[in-house]
């Protein structure tokens, strides 16, 4: 049977393994989280979920990091809490978080794991690149998330203006995880149309095609605003990345991937539509962008860079980026 592993079994990494649970897809699942205790709980009553089920063999232990050497994929959720009575800045944060990530790469390549990483923890980019030049692993097996769950929201916010299915919209919202993300309206179509045809024959009005980037920066906050965390989404977004990994699948997702040399900011880990598979992923040789598309691209990654190298020289950490 696969063997999956999770780093952080909170709201985030449990959603995900429920999700997986709820596909049905079987496995032996290794938990590692710093809260052991409650790490126990989490896999007793997943294993409670699982035995509910008339077909699903899967199990969930609590487990250490030689348990996932031999594992196909492991996830990372595990996030530093911020300090207790005292503001951070998000430079701060963002250290805490790297050296965290840091010491997970560490122990994984300690074990010889040789697996596919996804990393969800937050900001996602960026710590998929301090995994990665931390541990030297294959960039094509280390993810990060990206856009994918932005991608779902542009998929929800234009299926809801339209009344048509999410699944009937092609396209992906690239860049980084957060407000530096970018919708590449020349891309995306909806059944045959063009976002430009629509636009011309008024079924989508300017006012929701010039808010609607912004109504995809924001949701996550509006989210967080009413229950204090965004949970199913991404939890469902990392099977789905997951389920293409597993199955060879070749889906095409816009997820955190290490930009190659044809990138102004190559190097580091930004959103791309790319083809998920066994392998970890496949670049698309054509993206199609405008030059105002790519304009955007670069500049903010370029951004997301001079971030990464500063982060990877605070935290000691060698690597071969350069501005």
């Amino acid at each position: 049977m696969k063997k999956i592993g999770l780093i952080g079994v909170g709201a985030v990494g449990s959603s995900f393994l429920f999700a997986l649970l709820n596909r049905n897809v079987e496995a032996n699942y290794v938990i590692i989280d710093t809260f052991k205790d409650f790490a126990i709980a989490q896999a007793k009553d997943l294993n409670d979920a699982a035995c509910a089920m008339q077909n699903n063999d899967s199990t969930f232990i609590v487990g250490t990091y030689e348990d996932l050497k031999d594992a196909e994929i492991v996830v990372i959720t595990a996030s530093v809490k911020p300090k207790e009575g005292k503001l951070q800045d998000r430079m701060e944060l963002l250290q805490d978080n790297a050296k965290l990530l840091n010491e997970i790469g560490l122990s994984l390549k300690k074990v010889g794991f040789k697996g596919i990483t996804i990393i969800a923890s937050n900001p996602v980019d960026i710590m998929a690149c301090v995994y990665q030049q931390t541990t030297g692993f294959d960039a094509k097996k280390v993810i990060s998330s990206g856009t994918i769950l932005e991608t779902a929201r542009l998929k929800k916010f234009v299926s809801q203006e339209l009344d048509v299915k999410p699944s009937s919209i092609e396209g992906f919202v690239i860049g980084e995880h957060g407000r530096c993300c970018v919708v590449p309206f020349s891309t995306i179509k909806i059944g045959k149309n063009t976002i430009e045809e629509l636009r011309k024959t008024k079924k989508l009005s300017e006012k929701f095609l010039s808010e609607l980037g912004e109504k995809i920066r924001n949701e996550a906050f509006e989210i967080i605003k009413g229950k204090g965390i965004t949970n199913f989404g991404i939890g469902s977004s990392l099977t789905e990345i997951a389920e293409a990994i597993l199955n060879n699948k070749k889906v095409i997702c816009s997820l955190g991937v290490q930009l190659s040399k044809e990138f102004k900011a190559n190097g580091i880990y930004f959103g791309l539509p790319v083809a998920v598979c066994k392998d970890g992923y496949e670049y698309l040789k054509d993206l199609n962008f405008t030059s105002q598309e790519r304009k955007e691209f670069d500049e903010y990654s370029m951004d997301i860079k001079k971030i990464v190298i500063e982060i990877l020289d605070k935290i000691g950490q060698k690597h071969n980026l350069k501005i």
